[in-house]
């Protein structure tokens, strides 16, 4: 039985290690900055990694009272437009986050990208985007991982890193294992 677990575990654990993983983010701060019409709003950030392909966004629109539609365009660092996409106020909840999904681009890693947005109406824009009123707009940005030993080296490499930073679950983490391994030794032996 713990033979199968194992080559289970063996074949699904490299296929979750694929995944979207994330590369930067400035925090949500529940601020908000109203999105005016015909005004665009910039926000730049340097990619850790290769395969950038998700940027969340933080916005509010009371009651949906704006369906009008608005445009995000993700811009490298010579200007070009890797990625736009057209919106409404219909997506975006009272607060909401709205998720831009692209094919993964290559060769973003340490690459300085932007996204702008800007409201494609005329109407009174009701829209609000979250910032940070130190750094900006807030954001994450998301990078697919496509190598499987490089996921599950930095999938090992945080867990170890996120351990040490917090002591108190060490040691509780480390009693844990000692104790599973007594157990196991003095049934055993």
């Amino acid at each position: 039985m713990i033979g199968f677990g194992l080559m289970a575990l063996a074949f699904l654990f490299p296929w979750l290690a694929v995944r979207n993983r994330l590369d930067s983010n400035q925090p949500y701060r529940e601020t908000f900055m109203p999105l005016k019409e015909k005004e665009t709003q910039k926000q730049s950030f340097v990619a850790n990694h290769d395969f950038v392909n998700i940027i969340i966004l933080y916005f509010k629109n009371p009651g949906l009272a704006n369906q009008e539609e608005f445009n995000f365009k993700l811009k490298g660092e010579d200007g070009q437009v890797l990625v736009e996409k057209e919106f409404s106020g219909f997506n975006i909840g009272d607060p909401g986050e709205i998720r831009f999904q692209f094919e993964p681009l290559i060769g973003t890693k340490g690459k300085k990208l932007s996204f702008e947005l800007m409201a494609q109406s005329s109407a009174e824009s009701l829209i609000s985007i979250g910032t940070d009123s130190e750094r900006g707009l807030s954001y994450s940005v998301y990078y697919r991982t496509t190598n499987k030993k490089m996921a599950l080296v930095e999938l090992f490499s945080g867990f170890f890193k996120r351990l040490l930073e917090d002591k108190f679950f060490l040691v509780i983490w480390l009693l844990l294992i000692f104790r599973i391994l007594r157990l196991a030794f003095l049934k055993t032996g």
